[in-house]
């Protein structure tokens, strides 16, 4: 057998043979993973070291974030727009609505918070001319 012939034969055997060995054995993902972990301090300071492109990437990113959220503003204004036209009611749609004097609970039961009798309409107390009783001494205290 000539040399020629029996690489011919040979060189597809071991071919196929470092193919299985490399992916059904997986050598392949462990070289591959050595390989990520002796890169990974590199990328880690590359990360850390700021630069001039990353910063101006990053005004890039804040600039499209702007733009975006601007866009989805502007989606959701057009959006209450149809709807409040396809309703029929328009703009004054809460137009002469006051608001309720007492709110329920879901259960029921007792009415949480120290304000929870008293209208929502009501002005309070009026404090401003407290500081006109006491003159020059809170004045001093403050």
């Amino acid at each position: 057998m000539k040399k020629t012939e029996l690489k011919t034969i040979l060189k597809p055997l071991i071919k196929q043979c470092v193919r299985e060995a490399l992916l059904e054995e997986g050598i392949l993902s462990k070289v591959v993973t050595e390989v990520a972990r002796g890169f990974s301090p590199l990328l880690t300071e590359s990360k850390l070291a700021p630069t001039q492109d990353n910063a101006k990437q990053r005004k890039l990113l804040e600039q499209q974030k702007r733009q975006l959220e601007e866009e989805n503003y502007q989606k959701l204004k057009e959006q209450k727009r149809k709807v409040l036209n396809a309703t029929g009611f328009g703009n004054e749609i809460f137009e002469g609505v006051k608001p309720l004097a007492e709110g329920g609970t879901p259960g029921g039961g007792p009415k949480p918070g120290a304000l929870s009798g008293t209208d929502p309409t009501d002005s309070g107390v009026d404090i401003s001319g407290i500081l006109a009783l006491g003159g020059d001494k809170w004045k001093s205290l403050i």
